[in-house]
């Protein structure tokens, strides 16, 4: 390839990455997936000694300030606790069903939601990397609506007691 189309390519990769950036919590609805930076703040425990650690998020709710935004995890394994509750509430979502995000079948954690503020999503230029298809959607809200992990409180105010389950994609 000569100069002016390595320009021409680079120059849209970095306009493609730019509009991925979370610029506003206008940009993030329910079952979006986000590439964010966190760290002990945003309730994890980074490993290897590290202040921050890049994860993939899904939305699940927001506060009606906009200011906050609730979230679960995503994790490689699910083998953090042997108690049959908690696994029960391990999602597993397929690679080949995200192949743009993952690279193998994943978890997403429905037991441990963590309040993400806006303003540091933006901060740190958090990408929206996809969305949950819809049928792996209705069934993360339902185990996120019903399992025993959850407050009544967070489940409230976070409008994840208003989300609808349609019962015929599960």
């Amino acid at each position: 390839m000569d100069n002016n189309t390595n320009n021409v390519i680079s120059h849209l990769s970095e306009m493609m990455h730019n509009e991925s950036i979370v610029k506003d919590m206008h940009d993030l609805q329910v079952g979006d997936i986000v590439y964010y930076d966190m760290d002990r703040a945003d309730g994890i425990v980074p490993k290897g000694g590290y202040d921050s650690r890049l994860k993939y998020v899904v939305v699940a709710g927001s506060k009606s300030n906009q200011k906050e935004v609730c979230a679960v995890l995503i994790n490689s394994d699910n083998d953090f606790s042997a108690s049959p509750d908690w696994q029960a509430e391990q999602y597993l979502i397929r690679q080949i069903d995200y192949p743009e995000i993952l690279d193998h079948d994943s978890w997403i954690d429905c037991t441990d939601p963590k309040e993400l503020k806006v303003s540091k999503i933006k901060a740190k230029k958090a990408e929206k990397m996809g969305h949950l298809n819809a049928h792996d959607l209705q069934n993360v809200m339902k185990h996120l609506k019903e399992n025993a992990f959850i407050d009544t409180h967070t489940r409230r105010v976070y409008g994840i007691d208003r989300f609808i389950i349609d019962d015929t994609k599960e």
